[in-house]
């Protein structure tokens, strides 16, 4: 079984995951990103050659973290085979893809911080890349939080550490005024970021839901099993693994939130935590059939779904 085999995967299967991976990802979009969203910049295949390696790293470093810091203890590539899978949907939307892979750098720091009484470094280091993200986009403010849930749950929540944060915050954002100051331009930090917007995006939406509403559908139902069976046996996981998936559900709330008050492309930022969510319950399910099943209606529907982006 498929599942079973990216479960303790052998060398070759990382390698064949890598291979399968890019021409997932590269192939049907080629021509659609380079023509929608690449052709603003002077290489466009270099961006979209560059999108697609960010991409892989990205799947490779999320399913690293979640391993390394013992979140779901079984060495596996289900992790990084959702997130790829998820990533049907993405056709070059290029300042999310950073945006996201910043992002995983932000949690591998707020897992770090476990068990450690004074975690500047690690809090330092977050509130760093939330301020370079909201310079690149301001909804990305609402991540801000995660940093106090993650003390809350970590119990690292010292006065110092929101000095810290603050530092972290404010330097990126001083930086970029102090910069385009000099250079004599006019603009606030914020003028070329989004703004968000709060009914446009839930109308865009909903017309993608009609338009692909089986395959929408499809994702709706798996992600709502493992979900409930994260729920379920909850209890079984060690103190770290509850606490920071904890984290992560924080986290895939917040990301829901940027979507739901942002624009259509911070969706994007949903797949990482979700990606999780569902590779635990294909991971430890003990009703292996069904999760083989599901499994496999899951790769095909985004794979149908790729496909038909060329046709």
């Amino acid at each position: 079984m498929l599942l079973e085999t990216l479960i303790n995967p052998k060398p070759k299967t990382t390698v064949y995951f890598a291979v399968i991976s890019f021409l997932f990802l590269a192939i049907p979009s080629l021509e659609v990103s380079l023509v929608n969203s690449y052709s603003e910049f002077s290489y466009p295949y270099l961006i979209f050659f560059s999108s697609i390696l960010i991409l892989l790293l990205h799947a490779f470093g999320l399913n690293n973290l979640i391993y390394n810091n013992n979140i779901i203890k079984k060495e596996n590539l289900i992790i990084a085979t959702v997130f790829i899978s998820l990533n049907t949907f993405n056709v070059g939307i290029f300042k999310d893809i950073i945006s996201s892979f910043l992002l995983l750098f932000f949690v591998n720091k707020l897992f770090e911080s476990y068990q450690k009484e004074y975690p500047f470094n690690e809090i330092f280091i977050c509130s760093l890349i939330i301020s370079l993200l909201v310079i690149i986009n301001s909804i990305m403010v609402l991540l801000l939080p995660l940093i106090v849930i993650s003390g809350l749950i970590f119990n690292f929540s010292n006065w110092r550490c929101y000095i810290v944060s603050l530092i972290g915050l404010s330097m990126p954002l001083l930086i970029y005024v102090i910069f385009m100051s000099l250079v004599g331009d006019e603009i606030t930090p914020f003028k070329y970021v989004s703004v968000p917007t709060f009914s446009d995006n839930i109308a865009e939406l909903l017309i993608f839901y009609k338009a692909n509403s089986w395959v929408a559908n499809i994702f709706i139902l798996i992600t709502t099993i493992s979900l409930f069976e994260f729920f379920n046996w909850l209890y079984k996981k060690s103190i770290r693994s509850r606490k920071s998936f904890f984290i992560l559900l924080s986290y895939l709330i917040i990301s829901i939130a940027i979507g739901i008050f942002g624009n259509e492309k911070n969706w994007y930022i949903v797949l990482a935590p979700i990606s999780v969510f569902i590779a635990n319950y294909f991971t430890y399910t003990k009703k292996r059939n069904l999760a083989n099943i599901l499994f496999y209606v899951f790769i095909f529907t985004s794979l149908y779904y790729r496909c038909m982006i060329i046709i």
